[in-house]
C-alpha cells in the first residue's frame, strides 16, 4: 500500500462517500472501495442484509489483488476509514498511508443524508425494533435521557426523524472526534460540498475532481 498515493474522501455518515466513489470509477479514476471488498458499511449498523462478511485471509487477498492493478503514478480515490470495517481488519500500512494522504472533505444537506439513509437502511426503516436492537450498545456512550428520545422516535415509527437525530446526537461528534484523531491534516482538506446526492450530481462533482486529461 505504501507505493502508492491516495486521495481520501472524508465527511460524516450519509454524506455520499461511497456513491461518490462510484462516481469517481465511472469516470476513470483509481478507485479503492473497501467497504465493497468487507462486504459492509462501516458502522454498527452496517450489516448489509443477506450478504456475509468474507474471511479476513479473502479480503487481504482481494485487496492485494486491487492494488496490483493499480498505476503508481496517478492517485487512487479511497474513503476515510477505521481500524475495522465490521469484522475485517484494515492493514495497518495502507491506514497509515492514507493518514497522511490528501484529504478532501464532503459535507451535504442533513435532508439529503437522512434520504440516503433511508436508501441504504431501508431495512432497518421496515424494523425500527431491529435497529434499537443493535444501537442498545450504545446507550454507556450517549446517556439514557438521549437513548429515550430514540425509543420514543421508535415507538411513534418516525423514521426519518431518527435517522437525524442518531446522525446529530451520535453519529457526527463520533465522525468529528474519529477523523481529528487519524487525519491530522483534515483543516487543509479540499472542500467539496454537495448540495443534491443524486447519481447525477455525484458524477458531476466526480468529473470536476477528476477532469479528463
Amino acid at each position: 500500500p505504501r507505493k502508492f498515493r491516495y486521495h481520501v474522501l472524508c465527511g460524516p455518515t450519509g454524506c455520499g462517500k461511497t456513491r461518490l466513489l462510484s462516481a469517481l470509477a465511472s469516470v476513470g479514476a483509481q478507485v479503492l472501495d473497501l467497504e465493497d471488498l468487507a462486504r459492509h458499511r462501516g458502522s454498527l449498523i452496517g450489516d448489509i442484509p443477506g450478504v456475509a462478511q468474507p474471511t479476513q485471509k479473502w479480503f487481504d487477498s482481494q485487496l492485494v489483488e486491487r492494488l496490483r492493478r493499480f498505476d503508481p503514478a496517478l492517485p487512487i480515490w479511497v474513503e476515510s476509514e477505521s481500524k475495522k470495517i465490521g469484522e475485517i481488519q484494515v492493514p495497518s500500512a495502507l491506514l497509515e498511508t492514507m493518514h497522511g494522504a490528501r484529504l478532501f472533505s464532503l459535507s451535504a444537506p442533513m435532508a439529503e443524508r437522512v434520504a440516503l439513509w433511508r436508501e441504504d437502511y431501508g431495512h432497518f426503516e421496515r424494523d425500527l425494533d431491529a435497529m434499537m436492537g443493535r444501537l442498545r450498545f450504545l446507550r454507556p456512550l450517549i446517556g439514557g435521557e438521549e437513548f429515550g428520545r430514540w425509543e420514543t422516535l421508535v415507538a411513534e415509527r418516525r423514521a426519518p426523524e431518527l435517522f437525524q437525530r442518531l446522525m446529530e446526537a451520535h453519529y457526527d461528534p463520533a465522525y468529528a472526534r474519529s477523523i481529528a484523531k487519524n487525519y491530522p491534516l483534515i483543516d487543509k482538506a479540499s472542500q467539496v460540498e454537495l448540495s443534491r446526492l443524486d447519481r447525477e450530481s455525484l458524477l458531476e462533482a466526480a468529473r470536476q475532481l477528476h477532469p479528463e486529461p
